[in-house]
């Protein structure tokens, strides 16, 4: 709130892009919270996944997401940047399918 409010007293036009989780490459050599909720399935310490469902978006997306609010004049407000929303058990079907060799829950 403090953002906008100081936007507003200034003349400013704020625009928030809100990714949900960010998956894509890496641009450092350490894992990030986003790759540790994958890479928990991959490693084995993840015995079974949980009855719910997560959004997802990749990298590229949002950064392509924060081009276009700052090359829209007519941008304004929040956006929720999201490309698809999935049951864990989805994930790990995904993850078993293209790495078979890790002991992912099933």
């Amino acid at each position: 709130q403090a953002a906008w409010d100081m936007a507003k007293e200034k003349g400013v036009d704020l625009v928030v892009v809100n990714p949900v989780l960010v998956l894509g490459p890496l641009l450092q050599p350490t894992v990030n919270a986003s790759i540790t909720h994958i890479l928990k399935y991959l490693t084995g310490s993840a015995k079974t996944y949980a009855n719910s469902v997560q959004a997802y978006v990749h990298v590229r997306d949002v950064a392509l997401a924060h081009i276009l609010v700052f090359e829209t004049p007519s941008a304004s407000g929040r956006y929720l940047c999201s490309e698809s929303v999935l049951h864990r058990g989805e994930v790990v079907e995904i993850l078993a399918k293209f790495f078979p060799e890790y002991p992912i829950p099933t």
